[in-house]
């Protein structure tokens, strides 16, 4: 009995696996994709210039919340990763005792400083797609 199973489940495999005729169907395997999702618009990337003298709430506008922070008197400093870049923004205080972007500097992953602007706009673009769960 056992002989006569295995004999069996044999034959239905040698008649799927063979080249057979698809059952009498003319239809062809296909490949299915699914649906993209189309990358949201982003605003421009704001420059360097625009960005001194952001307050604090301004600054996590345009880049969020930084990947590190070092609080020093009256002064702290705020690091971005960005692609192939580490953005490090420098915020004083005023004369109404608000911290304010003072300056900004990129340097590469490796040492050595790079161009600010391609920075920020790294980071930014992060920021901007991270906020659409992109």
């Amino acid at each position: 009995m056992r002989v006569l199973a295995i004999l069996a489940m044999g034959a239905a495999l040698a008649a799927c696996a063979g080249g057979g005729s698809n059952f009498g169907s003319n239809l062809s395997p296909q490949t299915v994709s699914a649906p993209g999702r189309t990358p949201p618009t982003l605003a421009p990337a704001p420059r360097v210039d625009s960005l001194i003298g952001l307050d604090t709430y301004g600054l996590r506008e345009a880049f969020g919340s930084p990947e590190f922070q070092r609080n020093e008197a009256h002064a702290e400093i705020w690091r971005y990763a960005g692609d192939g870049c580490t953005l490090f923004v420098y915020l004083y205080e005023d004369e109404s005792d608000t911290l304010r972007t003072s300056f900004i500097e990129a340097r590469a992953e490796a040492g050595g400083e790079l161009p600010v602007d391609p920075c920020i706009a790294g980071v930014n673009r992060a920021h901007q797609l991270s906020s659409y769960r992109y």
